[in-house]
């Protein structure tokens, strides 16, 4: 077997920084990373088990569509060991747990929606016993067919929620007179999470007739109303605790809350602890995936590749129920312009209803696909001219001062600009371009390809009422500090990169800050840990508490010290003279300070708030500000495609991100690797593959191809952007999870400029880009 030398290169100085005090900008342990390595990270599975635990086993349908003909649970519930099996007939509350648009039960009653869905439940003193049950119930379906595609569900206007448009200019007048008009259709399919941690969820009771969670989950929120409502109680006699996850990626947003309200109703009708760990084939089997779209596009266009006017009909595949698929398409049009300022444009986007799982959020939630479309767009217009693809996108870049098709002005729309061409500086992207078509000329086998995707994201919730962060914040009289923020621990860092704000604002190590579990007691009401706003929502909230604090200690310290202005720092209190700060004579230790601050009746405690200003969307009139500010970036992809197989190699990638001032650039830099390598997971060997019948035959890891270490590029240049700006971030610094995923895509445009080479534009060719794919279309430019 060869050996691979993979090189990776990281240009930034600043992420060298290991700063003991962990002030934000610098690169300190991760603050979970020796338990991480140790072995002693605890998650659902970890948790000790109590001894009268039972364990769930849950029942799905077998059909994408049906009408219940029977359901019997008799024979199941005299099963050796069973305590209890329960159907929708046994739900006190009400048996609705859909977020957005009340459309999704706990458990089916009546008809089934779709394979995987929960119809039963067992609960049993085993794993063995539960599932030695559940085949004893009688189950028989009336099956109808189902609706499975985009194109089916727009035949019958069978929707999950309204069809939405976002127009400026006139388009149609545009098309009616313009020098160059192309049309056609872009589809991509969906993804499947794959998160290490499956769907789990532990119910404990309590004594007071209340319920505890502890659930897998980036929702704390959602899971106590809905369990609260499916239960009969209020919301305060239901806790959810959420100490980290196992990966998300978007699939426990609004996935997890089925399953814990599944465990929450055992645990509710035996009085005794419940525990549900899917399966990794239950948990592929029956969750929800990334949104397949199906893109009709018209374009019109001049000779130098300029876009006069631009038409998609964004087509989702949202499955059997609405989950979160409005506002994934919501945000699929809010990207559908991508980097470029587009004059005359029209957007349109439904979502559809089909018989397959529902659709749910993953990283980039819309963005990726409405970006996809575009930039296919791109592609096709520079080959039908005979253009370079790199010149045909600076012609349409966003300039300064410019504003997008929904009225928001892009905010340092010039980073696009500049990102653009010192990225085709760094990736040598002319000289390389001469030197693949030489490769290509040589060889016959096997052909290069190297293809350019920007990214422009916008940041925020685009449903305004998410966007808002708490933090609750208690220093103790040895100087330490806890710390319970409204945000999900799923790998991402976010713990880190909270104890850095909290630790540069007090002043103290970074050492001494304790990041607690994410608790609906101690941190009510928050918002999902998604849309790449959870540092900066809850690291606003944790400054906000940190500052209150910081002023009541400043009271005191004037008190103390009679006309002393003072910095906190490296854990001392320094004077501060005319601006300058005295580093040599400090006042006092922080520790001390606290300690006199408890004896002189000081408040050490805080609760913080925060709410982004001036963001809204009016959608009907699609218009408005739904984004506080916009990440910018760019990526370059080389690579070589053999003919043979229709095998595709990753020989080199070039990004460069704009993260503004980073809080931790270790961090950053490693959610681009990731978020880049789980991107061209979807678009070239991701596939999910469903029977007739509407069931996933793709449901294990022995059929569904995540990337390994193997697909990771030969050479892989990652830089930070500097000279970037971001007055409104927390600490300056810009969201970092979701848009480098969209970077993944450059190797898809790769592919196609690959494919290029042997005569015709590969219009056929769609995400996953699959070795199977990719060879039908070298046979097809053979049989021509």
């Amino acid at each position: 077997m060869k050996a691979v030398r993979r090189q990776m290169v990281m240009k930034n100085e600043q992420m060298k920084q290991n700063s003991q005090w962990g002030q934000a900008g610098t690169s300190p342990l991760h603050v979970s990373g020796r338990d991480h390595v140790m072995g002693r990270s605890q998650f659902i599975d970890d948790i000790p088990k109590p001894g009268n635990l039972l364990f769930v086993k849950v029942m799905v349908s077998p059909a994408a569509s049906g009408r219940i003909k029977k359901l019997d649970t008799q024979k199941a519930s005299e099963m050796p060991g069973v305590a209890a099996v329960l159907t929708a007939e046994d739900i006190p509350g009400e048996n609705q747990i859909g977020g957005i648009i009340k459309d999704e039960v706990c458990l089916a009653q009546g008809h089934v929606q779709f394979v995987g869905e929960p119809v039963a439940i067992i609960a049993a003193e085993s794993l063995k016993e539960a599932e030695a049950a559940m085949e004893q119930i009688l189950f028989e379906v009336e099956e109808e067919t189902p609706v499975l595609t985009v194109r089916e569900a727009v035949r019958r206007e069978q929707f999950v929620g309204p069809v939405r448009k976002i127009e400026h200019g006139d388009v149609e007048a545009v098309f009616a007179d313009c020098p160059y008009y192309m049309e056609g259709v872009i589809r991509n399919e969906g993804q499947e999470h794959f998160y290490l941690e499956t769907q789990s969820t532990l119910a404990v009771p309590e004594d007071n007739g209340g319920i505890t969670l502890y659930s897998s989950s980036q929702n704390p929120n959602e899971i106590q109303k809905m369990a609260a409502g499916v239960l009969g109680l209020l919301q305060n006699m239901v806790t959810v605790d959420i100490k980290r996850l196992g990966g998300g990626f978007g699939g426990k947003e609004s996935q997890a809350t089925s399953w814990a309200c599944l465990a929450a109703l055992a645990a509710y009708h035996t009085g005794r602890p419940a525990l549900i760990h899917l399966t990794r084939d239950e948990d592929m089997l029956s969750t929800g995936k990334r949104h397949a779209f199906e893109s009709d596009y018209r374009v019109a266009f001049d000779k130098d590749g300029k876009i006069l006017a631009y038409c998609v009909e964004l087509n989702s595949n949202c499955g059997a129920v609405a989950d979160v698929s409005t506002s994934v398409l919501e945000r699929a049009m809010l990207h559908a312009e991508n980097s470029y300022h587009i004059e005359n444009i029209r957007i349109i986007g439904r979502p559809c209803k089909t018989n397959l799982h529902p659709a749910t959020a993953f990283r980039g939630f819309g963005g990726p696909q409405g970006i996809f479309a575009i930039e296919s767009v791109m592609e096709r217009i520079a080959y039908t001219l005979g253009l370079d693809p790199y010149d045909v996108r600076m012609k349409n870049m966003y300039r300064k001062g410019d504003m997008a098709p929904y009225g928001q002005e892009i905010h340092h729309g010039e980073d696009i600009g500049r990102i653009f061409e010192k990225l085709r500086t760094d990736s040598r992207w002319d000289e390389r371009k001469k030197e693949i078509a030489v490769f290509n000329q040589n060889n016959r086998y096997r052909k290069k390809g190297l293809g350019i995707t920007p990214v422009k994201f916008g940041i925020s919730f685009t449903a305004a009422h998410l966007n808002q962060g708490s933090a609750l914040i208690h220093v103790f009289v040895d100087g330490s500090v806890s710390v319970t923020h409204g945000a999900i621990e799923m790998g991402q860092e976010v713990n880190t990169k909270i104890a850095q704000i909290a630790a540069t604002t007090l002043g103290v190590p970074i050492g001494s800050i304790r990041i607690e579990s994410n608790n609906t007691k101690r941190v009510a009401n928050t918002s999902a840990t998604a849309a790449s706003s959870g540092c900066d929502l809850n690291g606003h909230a944790v400054e906000n508490a940190a500052l209150k604090i910081l002023g009541r200690l400043k009271e005191l310290v004037l008190k103390l010290y009679p006309g002393e202005d003072a910095a906190f720092e490296n854990g001392f209190v320094y004077p501060v003279h005319e601006g300058k700060t005295d580093y040599e004579n400090p006042l006092i230790a922080f520790k001390e300070l606290v300690q006199k601050a408890y004896f002189e009746r000081v408040d050490l405690c805080d609760h913080g708030f925060y709410a982004t200003p001036g963001i809204y969307f009016d959608r009907d009139k699609g218009e408005g500000n739904p984004f506080l500010y916009y990440v910018f970036g760019a990526a370059v992809a080389e690579v070589t495609v053999d003919l043979l197989t229709g095998r595709t190699t990753l020989d080199s990638v070039h990004i460069l991100h704009d993260c503004a001032s980073s809080i931790n650039p270790m961090v950053d830099i490693g959610q681009i690797q990731g978020a880049f390598i789980q991107g061209v997971g979807w678009v070239t060997t991701e596939e999910l593959v469903y029977q007739e019948s509407g069931r996933l035959l793709s449901s294990s890891p022995a059929t569904y191809k995540i990337p390994t270490i193997g697909d990771i590029p030969e050479e892989f240049h990652i830089e930070l952007m500097d000279g970037c700006i971001n007055e409104l971030g927390i600490k300056r610094s810009k969201a970092i999870g979701e848009p480098p995923f969209i970077y993944g895509e450059s190797v898809f445009f790769a592919i196609t400029d690959a494919l290029c080479s042997l005569g015709s534009y590969p219009e056929e060719l769609s995400i996953p880009a699959t070795p199977e794919k990719i060879w039908r279309v070298i046979k097809r430019n053979k049989e021509q």
